[in-house]
């Protein structure tokens, strides 16, 4: 295995862990919709929406990177790596789009209830 080998492979695994491991905290801990009243659960509830956002966003890169190491290490011809950072993007960009909506709702003061 060369160096450039390990350096894919440490970022992919990098990525990968932030992205599963956010998710995962995500799912066995949850965030509530609304914020608490009392000021230390909501530095903790903030804490945990900004570990959701970065989760989110970075699932982009991480299917990116995963899909460009599995390629290079399997010797996969070009074209079955583009297919598969194609396939594993889609992914990604339906994570980044989540985390993108939740970021404008915080600007603009929304909390997903209809304004109408």
């Amino acid at each position: 295995m060369k160096a450039e080998d390990f350096i894919l492979w440490v970022l992919s695994l990098a990525g990968g862990l932030a992205l599963c491991g956010a998710r995962l905290g995500w799912l066995l801990f949850g965030v509530a919709p609304e914020p608490p009243s009392d000021v230390e659960a909501f530095k903790l509830w903030q804490r945990k929406r900004r570990w959701l956002i970065l989760s989110e966003l970075s699932a982009l890169p991480a299917f990116a990177t995963i899909s460009v190491l599995v390629g290079r290490l399997r010797e996969w011809p070009m074209e079955g790596v583009i297919l598969l950072s194609m396939v594993l993007g889609a992914l990604g960009f339906a994570f980044f789009l989540d985390a993108l909506q939740t970021i404008v709702r915080k600007r603009i003061g929304t909390d997903g209830g209809s304004s109408a």
